[in-house]
Order: C-alpha cells, then structure tokens, then sequence
C-alpha cells in the first residue's frame, strides 16, 4: 500500500455516511452496468460482476457497506439478468445457488475488511513510532539540559572536595524521577511511590514519618518534587535532623482540601541540633523554589528545625 499512496490514504479516510452511501451505490451501479453492456446475464452466472465490487467496498468502506452492497448486489442481479429470478425459499438448486453467493460474498468481505484493519493499524503502530521517537529526543534534550545546569551550579557553589558526591547524589535522584515515568507522555506518577524512592537513601529505622493520601502527581512535577526531596533530605543528614540519633523527619501531605487537586506537602524536622539560614544561595536553594511543576515553595530556617511546604496543582486522587 505504501507504493500506492492514493490507495492508502482512500483506506484511511473517515467517510461520511452519505459519501459511504453514494460510494455503495456506485458499487452496485457499475458492475450492474458492466455486466448490461456485455450480454445483458444471457451466459448465465449473473452475480460474477459484483464480487470485486464486494471486495473494494470493504476494503475502501468497512465491512457494513460491503454486506450491504452485495445484498442489493444479489437482488439487483436476480431480478435483471436471470429469466426466472432465484427464489431460496422453494428450495434445491435456488437454495444452493443463493447460499453459494452468500458464502462467496462473506468471504470477499472477511478479506478486504481484515486488508482495510491491518493498514489502519500499522498507520497507527507508525504514528504511535513516530511520537515515541519524538517524546524521547524531547526528553533525552530536558535531561541533558538539566545535567549540565545541575552539573554547572554544584561546581559553582561547592567546595572542590565535596563536588563529586554532591553532583552523584541529584544524579542518582534524578535517575530514580525519570525512573517512575513511563513512555506515555501523559502518564502521570504516584506520589507514595516517588516519595519512597526519593527518600530510600536516607531511611534507617523509623527516622520518617510519611502520611497522605494515594494520588497521580503530574508528569512535570515529578523530576522537581524528586530533587527537592532528595535536596532537603541531603541537607537534614548534613546538618539537621538527620545528622544525630534522635532526630526525625515528618512528611505529611494532603490533598484537595480548599482547593481541588491541589497537594500540598509539609516536610519538618525534629530532634536536630539548631538550624541557621545559610549565608548564600546555592544549587539546593535552586532546587527548593517554585518553578515548573513545583507551583508553590516556602522554605523555612527555624530554630527547631527546617520546614518546607510544597504547593502542587493539577494532582488526581
């Protein structure tokens, strides 16, 4: 079919129905008007004309215009070129001669139905390819985009001893974002499951507490949400709650409450040594700011230990 587009392209049309209706009457008429000009059915055999019409019906209109084309088919044709019109009530050889056309006919129909399905589903198998193949470069060009900003900020704001194991831990976060989402550009991720892997590192024992609701986080949330965790948690084992025995980590979310669909996530240390606000801005402060995905962030440095509320709209429960 690729070597012949205009042939392609008649089978993937979407027809209206009075153009399918028109198109099945010209199918009956030509063969009809064919079959009139050579012997007008003296040789017998009236119904030979009409199979390839039978068969283009189905293929260039679906199987229900074809079954109808070949009912007026056999009716037009018993009545103009047989001298004594079929009669399959009555019995013997009508009966056999109808059933013969019938079983003919649904076989010509069967084959140029599974000929019209089978184009229409390597057309979508190829567009289906073609946008995977799109979806990938996009995000093959953002994660690259984003390991060369990460890369860029955590040289520029850490200590050259500290570079290596700062950019391999929001490597390995953002391995394990783009790790939840699926091939589908619409699929979102759950946020139980995001919230576990992010946090996987840094768990011993019963140092978090995690509560909330099951829901469907947005597709651009996921990477953002991820790294932030990843950041504050990096950050309570360096300097917070993390970095002593009997301090904890509480992540609390909620959903929809004031708002419809709107999740917003509480993250709060306790039990840590006294927090002071860093002096300058670095690749985590970057990391915990609004931004795509993340709609709202506020950060706070209190004596008790950090805060953070994260504001995420479009979530489904």
């Amino acid at each position: 079919m690729d070597r012949i587009p205009a042939v392609r392209r008649a089978i993937l049309a979407d027809i209206a129905p009075l153009q399918a209706f028109a198109w099945s009457v010209l199918a009956v008429a030509l063969p009809t008007g064919l079959r009139w000009a050579i012997d007008r059915g003296a040789a017998g055999v009236p119904f030979l004309t009409y199979f390839p019409a039978v068969t283009l019906a189905a293929l260039f209109l679906g199987w229900r215009w074809a079954a109808g084309v070949t009912l007026a088919s056999a009716f037009v044709a018993n009545r103009l070129f047989r001298a004594e019109p079929l009669l399959f009530w009555e019995g013997g050889s009508d009966a056999v001669l109808v059933g013969l056309f019938v079983l003919s006919a649904a076989a010509l129909v069967w084959i140029g139905d599974v000929a019209r399905r089978t184009v229409r589903a390597l057309e979508a198998a190829q567009a289906r390819q073609g946008l995977l193949n799109a979806e990938l470069l996009h995000r093959v060009k953002n994660l690259l985009a984003t390991v060369n900003a990460m890369a860029v900020l955590t040289a520029r704001h850490s200590a050259p001893g500290d570079f290596a194991d700062a950019l391999t831990g929001r490597m390995q976060a953002l391995e394990r974002a783009t790790g939840l989402l699926g091939v589908d550009e619409r699929a979102p991720c759950e946020v139980h499951r995001l919230v576990d892997e992010a946090l996987a590192p840094f768990r011993a024992g019963d140092t978090f507490t995690v509560e909330g609701p099951a829901c469907e986080l947005p597709r651009d949330a996921c990477v953002p949400l991820s790294l932030a965790l990843h950041e504050l948690a990096t950050n309570a084992t360096k300097y917070g709650a993390l970095s002593v025995p009997e301090g904890r980590v509480e992540l609390l979310w909620t959903v929809g409450e004031g708002e419809e669909g709107l999740l917003r996530l509480a993250w709060r240390e306790l039990g840590g040594p006294a927090v002071v606000a860093p002096q300058r801005s670095g690749m985590g402060t970057q990391l915990l700011k609004p931004q795509r995905g993340l709609d709202a962030v506020e950060l706070h440095y209190l004596p008790g230990g950090v805060e953070c509320a994260i504001g995420i709209a479009g979530v489904r429960v």
